[in-house]
């Protein structure tokens, strides 16, 4: 019986296992029934499967499963005959499409003792073995691949073979290195389809030796992502970052900011290296693609000399042409800033690092020359004041920086960031690429317009979190305050604050002027208002004290409506459309023969090293990517402390 309101699935659970398959075993004769029945880890005489390959695997399988090796005698499309690869062992597996007498033998040969290795675990099966865990951690290292197969069937394989597995699983899931210079732009141009706004770019030369053009650049923004930046500050982190894989490259990407500081990566363009010509051509097409009309943005970025000219040739006018980016702002990056400085100042003197770290200490804070430290060598050095006098200081001083262009931030570790959160998938061939780029789009989209919903309806939140903390924590400060109204037609005040290091009549206080205009800007001589276009505690105090609200001098790019309208934007996928990972019948692109790798195996550094990491070089911390504890690495993991695992190979010691 059924009635209105009656859930038969909530009154009468089903069990588990009546949704299982093979549920009462049933046998419907009136329909046709599966023509291949097996044994798990086990060959049975009769047995039928549904191809070679299914039937190959099966057999090897059940090889390791009784530490036996066997060879192939013959393979076909019609035969497949294995044999034991011990003389006068009889044992050997039969499969033919029609019938055959006798097609399965047992062993009778034995082993004296039990050997390491495995000849039919080839580089193919572990990736067929291995393909689920390496695509959900990409960073599976070829030594946890060797791990598991020593606990899984106590033989051990070297290190090429684990690492050319790890390259096998990723050709199946995203195609080969080759395929997908072929495949992307064809799959570029269905995202551009399925998502207004996007925009690619290609650029190629002619093969010398005929055929498909090589593909050179390519540029993408995705439309979604091109939206929410006009919701962002108005400023961009550009940073590139190399390619692991078969071929070299570099990836050139743009990220924004939004009013909580959170990353947008708004633009990517896969490019020969870092050079003039390369930083040129993906910036004119951020100008045109991702800026456009917007007037005023910021590129935060290292002193890379491609992009120093780069940027010198967008606001200055070539002959009879305008200015392609008059009103674009500049700023560096102090983290690289300081690694200039310090690779400049080891080349001119050479003495240990803990004297280096001390002299830095004393240019940076007192500016004092290094005459006591370099004193052992016979050379002098140059201080940082006079190292840094010919620099533009709006580009690397806060205090200088005119109108707040920047908006107080000082390093590019939003690119840094996501150049991390991209690590694992830098190695993935081009498509492989896009897909993540496409896919952690669709996740930060989806989670951040998820997590400012909830406070979109409540009346007494009117910023992110970050700017509601800020706020709360000024607020608390500005209470210690005593603000005095000094203007006569205009709200100008004198704030003294405390100076809580000392008490009594030793205590100093620091007077600063504020002005809050009728217009809506505000002025204080600590600068903070200009220069983070937030409210400081000396603003807020005169606030309290003319009753005005201080939420109007907040910049609008911070509020819960401007964040909210950055991540309410939709991706839309690939997937029902193609997997972009085989070959096409008509080739248009080959990848460039001169940028393929001639080593052999993968690379033997992940990053390229400069002065600056070893000024900051310290106890490096010890993070196990196996099971994410800190104090130890994957090959000290306790996870890998089993019963009997020292005696499953080298690598179980």
């Amino acid at each position: 019986e059924s009635g209105e309101g009656f859930d038969e699935d909530e009154d009468y659970p089903i069990p588990a296992e009546w949704r299982e398959r093979e549920f009462g075993n049933p046998i419907v004769h009136d329909a046709k029934q599966q023509q291949w029945e097996y044994r798990e880890n086990e060959v049975v005489q009769g047995a039928r499967y549904a191809s070679s390959e299914f039937l190959k695997e099966v057999v090897k399988l059940w090889s390791l499963s009784l530490k036996k090796e066997f060879k192939v005698v013959k393979s076909s499309p019609s035969v497949y005959d294995v044999c034991c690869v011990k003389d006068g062992c009889p044992w050997r597996v039969h499969a033919y499409k029609k019938n055959y007498e006798n097609p399965l033998e047992k062993h009778i040969c034995y082993s004296r003792e039990a050997p390491k290795y495995n000849r039919n675990l080839t580089a193919a099966f572990v990736a067929n073995e291995m393909y689920g865990r390496i695509l959900d951690n990409p960073h599976f290292e070829p030594k946890q691949i060797i791990r598991e197969i020593e606990l899984e069937h106590k033989y051990t394989i070297n290190y090429a073979k684990a690492w050319r597995a790890k390259q096998k699983v990723f050709e199946m899931r995203f195609g080969t290195y080759e395929n997908f210079y072929d495949n992307l732009p064809r799959m570029l141009a269905t995202i551009t389809q399925r998502n207004p706004g996007t925009y690619y770019d290609v650029m190629h030369f002619p093969n010398i030796e005929g055929g498909p053009s090589i593909l050179q650049r390519v540029f993408f923004c995705l439309g979604p992502c091109v939206r929410a930046f006009q919701y962002c500050l108005p400023l961009l982190c550009i940073d590139g970052t190399f390619l692991t894989g078969k071929y070299k490259g570099t990836i050139l990407i743009a990220i924004g900011v939004d009013g909580n500081n959170q990353v947008l990566p708004v633009a990517f363009a896969f490019v020969e290296n870092e050079n003039t010509d390369s930083w040129y051509w993906f910036l004119e097409r951020v100008k045109a693609q991702v800026v456009c009309s917007r007037s005023n943005v910021c590129l935060i970025s290292d002193r890379h000399a491609g992009i120093l000219e780069t940027i010198d040739k967008f606001q200055h006018r070539s002959g009879a042409s305008p200015a392609i980016w008059s009103d674009v702002h500049h700023r560096w990056c102090m983290r690289h800033l300081g690694a200039n400085f310090h690779d400049k100042l080891v080349q001119e003197v050479v003495f240990p690092e803990s004297a280096t770290k001390k002299l830095l200490d004393e240019l940076t804070t007192k500016q004092q020359t290094a005459d006591s430290s370099a004193s052992s060598t016979g050379r002098t050095s140059k201080p940082f004041s006079e190292w840094i006098q010919d620099k533009p200081k709006e580009k690397w001083a806060l205090l200088y920086d005119t109108n707040g262009r920047r908006y107080g931030i000082m390093i590019t570790n939003h690119a840094e960031c996501y150049n991390m959160v991209m690590r694992g998938s830098r190695s993935l061939p081009l498509v492989g690429i896009v897909e993540f780029i496409l896919w952690g789009c669709a996740k930060y989209f989806r989670e951040r317009y998820m997590a400012i919903s909830t406070d979109l309806s409540n009346q007494s939140v009117f910023f992110g979190k970050r700017i509601t903390k800020y706020m709360k924590t000024m607020t608390d400060k500005a209470q210690t305050y005593n603000a005095r109204l000094m203007g006569t037609r205009e709200h100008r005040f004198e704030v003294s604050c405390r100076d809580r290091s000392r008490r009594g009549v030793r205590r100093e206080r620091t007077v600063q002027e504020c002005l809050l205009g009728n217009d809506g800007t505000i002025h204080c001589t600590c600068m903070k208002p200009t220069l983070l276009h937030l409210p400081c505690s000396h603003v807020l105090a005169a606030c309290r004290e003319v009753s005005v609200d201080p939420i109007n001098f907040v910049s609008t790019f911070y509020t819960k409506g401007a964040i909210a309208a950055t991540w309410n934007q939709e991706v839309f996928g690939y997937g029902m459309v193609s997997t972009y990972t085989g070959p096409n019948e008509q080739k248009w692109y080959i990848p460039n023969p001169s940028l393929k790798r001639g080593d052999k195996g993968r690379r033997q550094t992940r990053r390229i090293r400069n002065g600056m990491d070893e000024a900051e070089a310290g106890k490096r911390i010890k993070l196990c990517t196996q099971c994410g504890a800190v104090g130890h690495t994957y090959k000290k993991c306790p996870q890998n402390a089993f019963p009997g695992a020292a005696e499953a190979g080298p690598s179980g010691n």
